[in-house]
């Protein structure tokens, strides 16, 4: 069987229609929940009031409208549909405080129509249209609501705060109740609840943006601080790589110059060692020639010595005044030779030379002649001395060192 939907709109709360209004060749039923109410009026009499039943064949149909163009039945015949649950209304609110500061926000009322005050909203279909939704009422009580309770209330409140405070829900709740009991009993309205939502002040905000721009305020100061603690960190971390690479460049120049002094102490020790060892060698050499020199001047001064003792056992047979002339001039010649000796000149080659001088000397003073055979006279030999190199000789000798000449 088909059904007549009376709401087709979730914010319908109520409406009326004519039963002959709805014309069909079906009859159809009608369905009411158990939050519907439906109030049937007959001849501007309620006839009853119905909830959660089935109106079978209700409306609709044939016969009904056969009915209906011969004026048969009722001829005055409507129906009241209306929405037994609570709804909310949300109104606007606006106020000024105390302080002057302007208020704004919405009112919220929980509103309800009881089953059996479902025929009072005859006063309003009467008067207005025949379909009551939530906007209808909201326009219906905000100049009341606004002038009667919301801004007389919003007058007595200090600041915004006391606004947002319990006490002034209590009151606004309570104001409702007291000044709007008897428009609510006209139109079968119940209060269930009133509460207030407040918008966000002017002054509030203000103060929001200023805790706000404090806020990004704070974090951009914490921010920089920590740019600035990173900062500092790279800037450490910078600076202890900087000293780190200086640290070891130093150790590295450190250690080539350790090296450098290291190879140059070598070469400077190698070049030690051998000076020292070139001055050993030259000292060496100087101990071995003065040592030469020095048993060569002995030789030579001993054999000086034993030629001027031969010498004087030779001499000692002639005259006296060859004999001291002689011992003057040994003197003065052994003189020169201690003389040559100490400046480290006596040589053979000197003692040779002052040997050659006292033998030419003494071939002047005695003169020897050796017979030789042929009856020729020799050339004048002088007692030990060679005769052929002039060289000092000892009486013990067979020849002369030097030249080989027998004697």
């Amino acid at each position: 069987m088909a059904q007549h939907r009376w709401r087709d709109r979730p914010d319908i709360i109520a409406r009326m229609i004519d039963s002959g209004s709805i014309q069909s060749w079906s009859a159809k039923d009608i369905v009411l929940k158990p939050n519907e109410t439906c109030v049937i009026l007959a001849d501007g009499k309620v006839q009853d009031i119905l909830s959660e039943t089935v109106l079978k064949n209700y409306v609709g149909g044939f016969g009904r409208w056969l009915g209906g163009k011969m004026r048969l039945g009722s001829q005055d015949h409507k129906m009241i549909f209306a929405m037994t649950g609570p709804f909310d209304l949300l109104i606007k609110m606006q106020g000024q405080t105390v302080d002057g500061a302007q208020v704004r926000g919405m009112l919220n009322l929980r509103l309800q129509i009881q089953r059996d005050e479902v025929p009072k909203l005859i006063n309003i279909f009467a008067n207005d249209r025949r379909e009551l939704d939530r906007g209808f009422f909201a326009n219906m009580f905000e100049n009341e609501i606004s002038s009667r309770v919301v801004q007389p209330l919003m007058a007595k409140q200090a600041d915004i705060i006391a606004v947002r405070g319990s006490d002034f829900q209590d009151a606004l709740e309570m104001g409702m109740r007291a000044e709007l009991r008897s428009a609510f009993d006209q139109v079968g309205i119940t209060l269930l609840k009133a509460y207030a939502v407040v918008n966000e002040s002017d002054l509030e905000k203000l103060a929001a943006y200023k805790a706000q721009t404090e806020t990004m305020a704070a974090r951009a100061d914490v921010v920089t601080e920590a740019s600035l603690d990173a900062i500092e960190r790279q800037q450490s971390l910078t600076l202890a790589r900087i000293d780190a690479e200086n640290g070891l460049a130093k150790a590295r120049a450190r250690g080539q110059v350790e090296v450098e002094l290291e190879s140059q102490l070598l070469e400077l020790r190698k070049q030690e060692a051998e000076w020292a060892a070139k001055r050993e060698d030259m000292e060496e050499r100087q101990r071995i020639e003065l040592t030469g020199e020095q048993t060569r001047m002995d030789i030579a001064m001993s054999a000086f010595d034993q030629v001027q003792a031969a010498k004087r056992a030779r001499m000692s047979q002639q005259s006296d005044s060859n004999l001291s002339r002689q011992q003057h001039t040994d003197d003065v010649q052994k003189e020169m030779m201690q003389m040559a000796a100490e400046q480290g000149a006596l040589t053979p080659e000197v003692v040779q030379t002052f040997l050659e001088q006292q033998s030419t000397q003494k071939s002047h003073d005695q003169p020897i002649q050796a017979p030789v055979s042929g009856g020729t006279s020799a050339p004048p030999v002088t007692p030990g001395l060679c005769s052929s190199c002039g060289t000092a000789i000892q009486a013990d000798w067979k020849a002369c060192p030097k030249c080989g000449n027998g004697l």
